[in-house]
């Protein structure tokens, strides 16, 4: 019988391979060794995700944030998938969560942010999108996320400078975006 850790570096192999359903497979049996595992139940929860397994990879991230409520990487995966599936409320409290762990990944604010414009809360959103751009001056998606929420609270010369800046930080869209808008 294969130990846990082997079970996981094979796993992890097959993963990097993109054999989703071997990994699967490996991180289960890894698991029936290791059951409070958390950070197989996430990596089998990607592995999931990969397979468009969407409700199960939803199970592993929620089962290995019981185990670990501090892990960040179970907890933005969850809200993605929550956001995905138009649960924005959720999807908002686990971003809330894994900003109190770290404050400095400015793709969780990008990200909530996102789903605030979703919820209304457009200040919010804006709040959300201009922290990412202080912690990375040069996130393209922050600037055009920002843009759009400009342009539905009826603030084009902000839109436009934060559409130039996305353009120029290589989010193509925003280039058709701007010259749409100086017509």
């Amino acid at each position: 019988m294969k130990s846990a850790e082997d079970l996981i570096a094979d796993g992890d192999l097959k993963f990097e391979s993109k054999d989703f359903e071997g990994a699967v497979d490996d991180y289960s049996k890894a698991l029936e060794q290791q059951p409070q595992n958390a950070d197989i139940l996430y990596n089998r929860g990607l592995a999931h995700v990969f397979l468009n397994n969407i409700s199960v990879a939803y199970e592993d991230f929620s089962s290995a944030i019981l185990i670990n409520p501090k892990h960040e990487d179970a907890l933005f995966n969850r809200a993605r998938i929550a956001s995905m599936l138009g649960s924005y409320e959720k999807a908002l409290e686990d971003y809330n969560r894994a900003i109190e762990l770290n404050r400095e990944d400015e793709e969780l604010f990008t990200n909530r942010g996102a789903v605030k414009v979703q919820l209304k809360d457009f200040q919010g959103a804006v709040s959300d999108f201009t922290t990412a751009l202080d912690i990375n001056p040069s996130d393209g998606k922050a600037f055009y996320n920002r843009a759009m929420v400009f342009l539905s609270i009826h603030r084009k010369d902000l839109a436009m400078h934060d559409l130039a800046m996305a353009y120029q930080n290589g989010v193509i869209q925003a280039k058709e975006t701007l010259l749409s808008l100086q017509n």
